[in-house]
């Protein structure tokens, strides 16, 4: 991911790529996506937090140049980021990053509060390059203003818990729990939102039937 960087502060294409221990060996071109190129600030950016057990979660952050959004007939939205680049060979397969929102419930932005277990929507983070990728799905809380147009929207989502279900190649082990957040700004576009969507149905499939966790009897 072009753009992306480890940790809190934004570091340089070295020190990055030598900090990025979690990304799988064989993962090269994902580990590049994670570790290389400037920052320049834009209006949809979102955090990945990558949660791995006994250790300190380790944060990257990355600009998404392609955001949409549109509404079905039940007023539910779908919201699309999408990034590509190119790791060190620019004739090479690209890199591909996309984030899917879709809120099923509104909340009311500065009057909802977002709880650590409150979800609102479905988060999807997917990632691929020519060596493989992977999907991480989950639930979040997203909240965001529609304009008196009708034609942009802006907002944030606020927390989400994503875990792996689906993978290609040889990057099945990218991230550990993720958890992704941000900032987003997007084009009320329902053709471009339908050709990132049919993009991630090509590339990694249908989503696996959703299986409940078990219960903890310590949570109850």
């Amino acid at each position: 991911m072009t753009g992306a960087h480890q940790g809190n502060e934004a570091n340089g294409p070295a020190e990055a790529a030598t900090g990025n221990r979690y990304v799988a060996p064989g993962s090269v071109l994902l580990a590049a996506a994670l570790a290389i190129g400037g920052c320049a600030p834009r209006e949809t950016k979102f955090f990945i937090d990558d949660h791995r057990d006994d250790t300190p979660a380790t944060r990257y952050f990355e600009e998404f140049p392609e955001c949409y959004y549109s509404l079905d007939a039940h007023s539910n939205v779908d919201i699309v980021a999408r990034r590509q680049t190119f790791g060190a060979d620019p004739d090479g397969e690209p890199i591909i990053q996309i984030i899917h929102i879709r809120r099923v419930w509104a909340a009311i932005p500065g009057q909802t509060y977002a709880e650590e277990s409150m979800i609102n929507a479905t988060v999807s983070y997917l990632i691929v390059g020519s060596e493989g990728g992977a999907s991480y799905e989950g639930g979040g809380f997203v909240t965001f203003n529609e304009n008196r147009d009708r034609t942009e929207i802006a907002g944030e989502l606020e927390s989400s818990a994503l875990t792996r279900q689906r993978g290609v190649g040889s990057g099945t082990d990218v991230f550990g729990r993720v958890a992704v957040t941000g900032t987003l700004r997007a084009q009320r576009n329902k053709r471009e939102v339908v050709r990132v969507l049919n993009e991630v149905k090509r590339l990694f499939g249908p989503l696996p039937r959703y299986v409940p966790p078990p219960v903890n009897p310590d949570l109850r």
